[in-house]
């Protein structure tokens, strides 16, 4: 026997909004601290706040763009570009 699914509005609206947030969501951006004090000061709302070393993934929401127009975090492909590179002869 066929099993007979019965879908109610709440949850055929909940799921549109579910596909609607998967459509709309933006890949988080790798940043970096700019100093010692901003990664122990620094806390993302959703993310979280830095390790003792290296760079954290946050979302790229207002308060991510805010912290990189104030320059309290750097794009980590920023940091790796800016380093320049030892040549050997």
């Amino acid at each position: 026997m066929a099993e007979v699914r019965f879908s109610i509005p709440v949850q055929k609206m909940r799921d549109r909004a579910e596909r609607m947030r998967k459509l709309t969501m933006r890949p988080g951006i790798r940043v970096l601290p700019r100093d010692d004090d901003m990664r122990r000061l620094l806390k993302h709302p959703k993310a979280g706040g830095f390790r003792s070393e290296g760079s954290l993934e946050w979302p790229d929401d207002n308060f991510t763009q805010r912290r990189l127009r104030d320059g309290s975090v750097i794009l980590e492909s920023a940091q790796t570009a800016a380093k320049p590179t030892a040549k050997t002869s």
